[in-house]
């Protein structure tokens, strides 16, 4: 099985590549530069206190992100086996795209990180592309579903959905649904990271599953209370609004009741892990 992977640059998006490749026959890898920068305390008219929290937070996510992911983490080169190449938001659903990938005779393609995917890259690959997205769909869906599950004071809904790509945003069947374990001690970033293990590791499960025939994805159901982030919706006062929610006991308040709220939910397939699993 020829698996092409698009993706992101970060040290994350590095790992996700890696990992999978460590595992399954990897013969095109697509990365995008998608241009967002949420850490750039430049371009805001912030106060003190905001702009000191932005920068620790997002200094956070890389420290964080070393740690977990830096062991396993360095740019694949095109070789004859698997060729590379970059995009930006525009060249990203291209027919160039399509075509690289067409050439690396993929049969299925993982997306984790990028730009909306659209036609003609959508249609190329229809019923062959899965998507990591970080959030638990139907529930949150869009941009940034991992911070704003924690903002709602919903820590529950912080998870992975491997799912099959169709016109919408994070709408497609669902694979399977992950989690990490969150603990008090825990903080955002620590808990970014263990989810995204938490994901690979389902995507790993998945993709032996696509090998043997044995997918049956689950179309996603009407969810009344679903919400949909778009990156119109950030503004960095919601980072400073987080870190006093984790003054106030977010996560130790969230242990104390975990067992109660996360029976009340939908999931498909599901897995949790603490620490990371053997792939």
């Amino acid at each position: 099985m020829n698996v092409g992977i698009l993706t992101s640059t970060d040290i994350r998006h590095r790992f996700f590549v890696n990992t999978i490749a460590d595992v399954f026959n990897v013969t095109a890898i697509v990365h995008q530069d998608t241009g967002y920068i949420p850490a750039d305390t430049d371009k805001e008219n912030l106060d003190i206190r905001t702009a000191k929290t932005l920068r620790m937070h997002f200094n956070e996510r890389t420290r964080q992100e070393q740690a977990f992911f830096n062991h396993n983490a360095q740019t694949r080169t095109g070789q004859s086996d698997c060729k590379v190449c970059f995009v930006d938001p525009k060249t990203l659903n291209s027919h160039d795209t399509v075509n690289f990938l067409a050439r690396a005779k993929i049969d299925i393609l993982l997306v984790y990180g990028t730009t909306l995917i659209k036609p003609p890259l959508l249609d190329q690959f229809a019923g062959r592309t899965i998507n990591m997205h970080l959030g638990l769909s139907p529930y949150y869906r869009g941009t940034a579903t991992n911070f704003y599950p924690l903002l709602n004071e919903e820590p529950e809904y912080v998870g992975v959905t491997i799912h099959m790509i169709d016109p919408g945003i994070d709408t497609g069947p669902i694979v399977r649904h992950a989690r990490a374990e969150i603990t008090p001690d825990d903080m955002p970033h620590t808990i970014g990271c263990k989810t995204i293990l938490a994901g690979i590791e389902a995507m790993i499960m998945t993709l032996h599953e696509v090998e043997a025939g044995r997918t049956n994805p689950v179309p996603q159901w009407n969810e009344p209370s679903a919400k949909l982030y778009q990156r119109k919706d950030y503004y960095p006062s919601q980072v400073v609004k987080l870190y006093d929610l984790i003054d106030k006991g977010l996560f130790t308040n969230y242990a104390t009741r975990m067992d109660d709220v996360q029976d009340d939910m939908k999931l498909i397939n599901p897995i949790m892990i603490g620490q990371p699993l053997t792939v």
